[in-house]
């Protein structure tokens, strides 16, 4: 492994982040891509000083993946980790942080999720359609997103329709029984714009329990998403928009990992419901903006065990999470060198829960409801975005957040991005803080007993120093980051008694490199390269399904001006689990498309090249070498 991954580094270097810095060409300067999630204002990604990668549409496409999850695991710093096939439990770690500990916006909409126990967002269920980007900041952003932020944000930006009338639809079908229809619509005007897509996909999928300790029933997966955007153009100063996305799907489930660990009667289903609505407004030439929105989600889980040959027990559990969010921003440009941030956000969450066990051999039942539960929050945050000389780019941010629980906490950060112009460098820098409040079901779980309301917030302190470099005339960049986060107070359930508690100390520290070449317009390698050590300071050993080394090796070429083909090598080194050390494995996948005619487009992808045996999480099982195609029209 440890060759494997030196190879890496020295073939490509060091991340891919996609660059937005600007570039010369023979006739034209580019200008730079606007990035929103650093600052929550639009800023030139070549003007921030904080962490980040971005993965646009094109990027998706060309790796013709369906799972947002999937478009995330060559991203720098950051860990993806899947119990099993197609629709299990998928959780992100960045920079080593607990998977709770990163907030996920859509459209502005938070999508953590309130039902379940840690307040994480499961990325099982959320498909790439209709995505333009997404935006992956790294480190701590409490002073700017608040409490579920402590480790970083990912923010996914769908698209917005403009133009004449625009239809494109999607057939895919391949291995382990699986299928994909979906379609969008889109278009607009100087004062409309609208976009509506809609996909169902459904795969027999694969043993979620490791086949290889003698599981054989695969875990099918279904699920259904529609989703989509508008915005109307009231004048020159003033617009209003709305989002609003729905998945429903069923999956089925295993008793845990390991051996013997086959149900046929286990399932889950799960109803989502996101949806944002808001005003924009400019004043005074456009120096004061002011956006009003209010956010509503719903989640409502149910998992469903019946009696049979594996089990003498049927159970049944539900859980019901919904958030209110309403958040009142103001921009001032006070200056073409000085921006100015102030808002004010008010979250509302609840959580009921059910639960029933039956006995039939021992004639015994049971059931247990924890009745609604509602925790408040009101944020204040104030931020300062200085830029200097062109060269000097520094942003600082403060957060107070009053939660009706815990009472007042403060949070800040510092960014700073230096430009050497004259040597085309880049050097930055952040420190931040964070807290994370624990959640309800952290809280008041009765169902399974875990619920603990003497506990206390968990907080962060993190910081960053890098380098970035372009070579050659722009035509290859690369770079490396130093981090170090030190989290306090996390929360974990013990197994004596089994409660949560306020037990852990940890520290996380590495290093994110990357490299990215581009010798001509058809051509593209990038590659990437994360070091990090992660320690739970009360015991001295590593925090569990987090890699020290992580790389990959992507290649884009388009040619035949209609052709086009991906590569990708993903490392992964060993990682502790709770029963075992999970060892590392390298893994080849390709896809490509060609275009037939000018809308239609056929694509393929084939997954685990060479059928590597490996697994993310100890017990639970992974894909072989599996094949998918399709086709893509466009009118």
């Amino acid at each position: 492994m440890q060759k494997i991954l030196i190879s890496s580094l020295l073939l490509v270097g060091l991340t891919p982040q996609t660059q937005a810095q600007e570039k010369t060409s023979d006739n034209a300067l580019e200008l730079p891509n606007m990035v929103v999630t650093a600052t929550r204002t639009e800023t030139p990604e070549n003007e921030v000083g904080s962490a980040m990668t971005v993965i646009t549409a094109k990027d998706i496409a060309d790796k013709n993946i369906n799972n947002v999850a999937d478009a995330l695991r060559t991203v720098p710093g950051l860990d993806v980790v899947r119990t099993g096939s197609v629709g299990q439990q998928t959780s992100v770690f960045m920079r080593g942080a607990n998977s709770n500990h990163t907030l996920v916006l859509i459209d502005g909409v938070e999508m953590n999720d309130p039902s379940s126990p840690t307040g994480a967002f499961d990325f099982a269920f959320l498909q790439t359609d209709n995505i333009e980007r997404i935006e992956v900041l790294r480190g701590a952003a409490s002073a700017v997103f608040g409490s579920d932020a402590i480790g970083g944000v990912i923010n996914i930006i769908t698209k917005k329709g403009a133009g004449k009338l625009k239809l494109n639809g999607i057939a895919e079908g391949g291995s382990y029984g699986t299928w994909k229809t979906g379609g969008n619509i889109s278009g607009g005007t100087e004062r409309v714009n609208y976009s509506l897509d809609a996909s169902r996909f459904e795969t027999d999928g694969f043993s979620s329990a490791d086949k290889n300790l003698g599981n054989v029933l695969p875990n099918g997966y279904r699920n259904t998403n529609v989703s989509g955007r508008t915005g109307f153009k009231v004048n020159d100063a003033f617009d209003l928009g709305l989002t609003l996305r729905y998945g429903e799907g069923k999956t089925a489930l295993d008793n845990g990992g390991g051996r013997g660990a086959d149900d046929p009667n286990y399932y889950g289903t799960f109803n989502e419901l996101f949806t944002r609505g808001f005003g924009h407004l400019k004043l005074f030439e456009d120096l004061w903006e002011q956006t009003l929105g209010v956010a509503y989600s719903r989640t409502d889980r149910n998992n469903v065990n019946a009696v049979d040959q594996f089990n003498n027990f049927s159970s049944r559990a539900n859980n019901l999470g919904e958030k209110v969010k309403l958040d009142y921003q103001n921009i001032f440009h006070v200056h073409k060198s000085n921006t100015v941030t102030l808002g004010v956000e008010e979250e509302a969450d609840s959580l009921s829960s059910f639960a029933s066990y039956d006995y039939p051999d021992w004639d015994y039942s049971s059931s247990a409801a924890m009745p609604v539960k509602t925790m408040n929050t009101m944020g204040y945050y104030l931020q300062d975005q200085i830029k200097l000389f062109e060269r000097s780019f520094t942003t600082l941010g403060v957060r107070y957040d009053d939660n009706n629980r815990f009472g007042g906490h403060e949070t800040w950060r510092a960014n700073e991005l230096y430009t050497i112009k004259e040597t085309n460098t880049r050097l930055k820098g952040s420190y931040g803080t964070g807290f994370k409040a624990p959640t309800l079901n952290q809280l008041y779980d009765t169902i399974y007993g875990t619920g603990n309301v003497n506990l206390k917030s968990e907080t962060s302190q993190s910081w960053d120093v890098g380098v970035e470099q372009d070579l050659f005339g722009k035509l290859s960049t690369l770079g490396a980051t130093y981090f170090e986060n030190h989290f306090n107070n996390l929360i974990q359930a013990n197994f004596a008694p089994y409660v949560n508690q306020n037990v852990s100390k940890a520290k996380v520290q590495g290093v994110e490199t990357f490299m990215e070449v581009r010798p001509w317009a058809d051509l593209t390698v990038r590659g990437t390269y994360t070091y990090q050590q992660t320690e739970n300071l009360d015991n001295g050993e590593q925090l569990l399904r987090r890699p020290k080394d992580k790389a990959s090796f992507d290649t884009d070429y388009r040619f035949l001006e209609k052709a086009h083909i991906h590569a990708n090598v993903l490392v992964v080194g060993p990682k502790a689990d709770y029963a075992s050390t999970v060892a590392g494995y390298a893994l080849l996948n390709l896809a490509g498309s060609y275009d037939v005619y000018k809308d239609v487009q056929l694509f393929a992808r084939l997954d685990n090249v060479f059928d590597k045996q490996y697994e993310e999480v100890y017990g639970y099982g992974t894909s072989g070498v599996a094949g998918y195609g399709g086709v893509k029209l466009a009118y």
